[in-house]
């Protein structure tokens, strides 16, 4: 059995084989020598013991253990300080055409959702990591004009379909299942537009550097914009929780004070309207309102329509107190319960029509 030590890299320990250890010495005192006196060389290094120990994570994860051959890789992916000299001659002399291929590449971004900081599924950090804008912006739309949408289906009174004013949740949904999450270094690297390279790193660096004067005048600024996107979103959060509360508590009080799985004659207290729009269903379509006086139809009806403010409820939570998602996704969970809930309604309105149907024949 190979002996191991511990090994500090980019903030974490990792237990690695002697001659895993040795050969990661080696590599990072080749960059130190190669940055040494560089412009913003300890910056690059840094940046480089980060790749590597993202790397090293994906590989080996925090408890394993690293062996030569996964330096080998990571040394690979990441290039040896001679690589670096390559490129730099390359852009200083380009091609016959004039054209810097490395530049032509570099900045190319892939769409994820980023799983390292997800509220609920990761997509409005994934958007801002795409188009580089801070992430309380998509987070504050979303929540913003999901609340316009639902506010919009109370004013209008009802009278629009309940698929337009939850436009955002569905659209929120489908980007869910569109976007791919990004689970590996290469993927998180391609969401921000980078190569994972000695070489990318170093631009990134280099180009951080050059645009340090303009990010310092605009710093105050940047700042309010961010505890102003702070506040808003705190203020979102706390309009969602009122809103998904209001809805669930009412709900509540209405379902077990009209009876709602037990009484045939009201449907979420709607009492006397209820019993107009059952007699007229049934004078037009007997079949229909037969299936509908159906304490199970009640039942995913009310799941069907509830469901969602629970939803929003447990977002609104974590706008409010910034937790992570749990290990077992609950708005993944509440999501797939709510189709479930859908499919089973439809199943059983449209099987008790036709059956219904059959026996009046």
């Amino acid at each position: 059995m190979k002996e191991v030590e511990r090994f500090s890299l980019g903030g974490y320990a990792f237990t690695l084989e002697e001659d895993a250890a040795t050969l990661v010495g080696e590599y990072l005192g080749k960059l130190e020598k190669y940055y040494e006196g560089r412009e913003g060389g300890p910056e690059i290094l840094e940046g480089i013991e980060e790749r590597m120990a993202e790397l090293l994570l994906e590989k080996a994860g925090r408890e394993g253990v690293c062996t030569k051959e996964m330096i080998d890789q990571i040394i690979g992916i990441l290039g040896r300080p001679e690589i670096i000299e390559a490129a730099g001659e390359e852009e200083e002399n380009p091609g016959p055409d004039g054209k810097d291929e490395k530049a032509e590449t570099r900045g190319k971004r892939k769409l994820y959702r980023d799983m390292n900081d997800r509220v609920v599924a990761g997509v409005c950090s994934g958007l801002a990591a795409y188009f580089r804008i801070d992430v309380a912006l998509p987070r504050i739309l979303f929540a913003l004009f999901s609340i316009v949408f639902l506010l919009g289906w109370h004013w209008n009174g009802h009278h629009t379909s309940v698929t337009v004013h939850l436009f955002v949740p569905i659209l929120y949904a489908i980007l869910w299942i569109c976007m791919p999450p990004a689970r590996t270094a290469k993927q998180r690297w391609e969401q921000r537009g980078e190569d994972g390279t000695l070489h990318g790193i170093q631009q990134s660096i280099e180009n951080g550097a050059k645009e340090i004067d303009d990010a310092v005048r605009s710093i105050g600024n940047s700042k309010a914009a961010h505890e102003f996107g702070v506040i808003f979103e705190k203020l979102i959060g706390v309009i969602l929780l009122i809103v998904a509360f209001s809805v669930l508590f009412a709900g509540g009080v209405i379902s077990f004070g009209s009876g709602i799985l037990g009484n045939k004659h009201s449907f979420f207290g709607l009492g006397e309207l209820f019993d107009r729009g059952m007699s007229e269903l049934s004078r037009i379509a007997p079949s229909v309102a037969a299936t509908l006086v159906h304490p199970w139809v009640h039942a995913l009806a009310a799941v069907v329509i509830f469901l969602p403010f629970l939803g929003i409820l447990y977002g609104a939570l974590q706008l409010l107190f910034g937790f992570k998602s749990p290990k077992w996704h609950p708005g993944l969970v509440l999501f797939v319960l709510w189709l479930m809930s859908l499919l089973a309604l439809a199943i059983l309105v449209i099987t008790g029509v036709v059956s219904t149907q059959f026996l009046t024949i």
